[in-house]
């Protein structure tokens, strides 16, 4: 039943409007409402957490993140950036969530195991961060105005095990922290879906959101035919 309801609300968040009326009628009268419903609770509760106060880490923090749901390629990116970082000296720490025991975090452990990277993994990612900042150490830096300064300086310095800087797995959405660089992934072959909220729809945040970014990957870029919604 439960993998019945991921199922149809995945069918339904993938349906444009013009396709609506193709729906069963249960669903038009009953499951979409209740969705949207949903949908403007979210919305909602997304705007009073931005009012909530924000935290600095003492290292530059870049955020990967994104403005909807699933297969952007959000995890390839940030185990290229640990790897990036370790190969110029500089030890990452990736805080990640890990939703519900999820499997995304012991796979990052896995693949980054031969790199300096550290993994921490918790809901509250500030905590987490202060915890690990404080058990392995962490690099001073001259505190500069503009992102690209701050990663340019930090990578020309000597980490040794200290952690050098943070990266922000599922950073957009997750407002306790400030960061440094904002890096959105999109993915190219269905880049904002029918372009309503969860679970209506793909959408975490509005595409406005996207004004928020420093850069902007495009995922699946190769494999783009045409105009998809750019």
């Amino acid at each position: 039943m439960e993998e019945m309801a991921r199922q149809l609300v995945a069918r339904l968040a993938a349906t444009p409007d013009s396709a609506l009326r193709g729906l069963p009628f249960l669903h038009r009268v009953l499951t979409l409402p209740l969705l949207s419903a949903a949908s403007a609770v979210l919305r909602l509760s997304l705007l009073l957490s931005r009012l909530r106060s924000r935290r600095a880490l003492p290292v530059p923090v870049v955020s990967v993140g994104n403005l909807t749901w699933g297969g952007n390629g959000k995890t390839p990116m940030v185990d290229f950036l640990a790897r990036s970082f370790h190969r110029l000296g500089v030890s990452p720490l990736l805080l990640t969530r890990g939703y519900a025991g999820g499997d995304e975090p012991k796979m990052l452990r896995r693949r980054l195991s031969d790199t300096s990277a550290k993994i921490g993994v918790g809901a509250n990612r500030t905590a987490v961060a202060s915890s690990m900042l404080q058990e392995y150490g962490f690099i001073h830096h001259f505190q500069n105005t503009f992102a690209e300064k701050k990663l340019s300086s930090v990578c020309k310095l000597e980490s040794g095990n200290r952690i050098g800087v943070a990266i922000l797995d599922d950073g957009m959405q997750h407002w306790s922290l400030l960061r440094d660089v904002e890096i959105v992934m999109v993915n190219g072959l269905a880049p904002w879906g029918n372009s309503h909220f969860i679970p209506r729809g793909p959408m975490r945040e509005p595409l406005s959101a996207l004004g928020r970014a420093d850069i902007v990957v495009i995922h699946n870029a190769d494999m783009v035919c045409g105009n998809r919604g750019f």
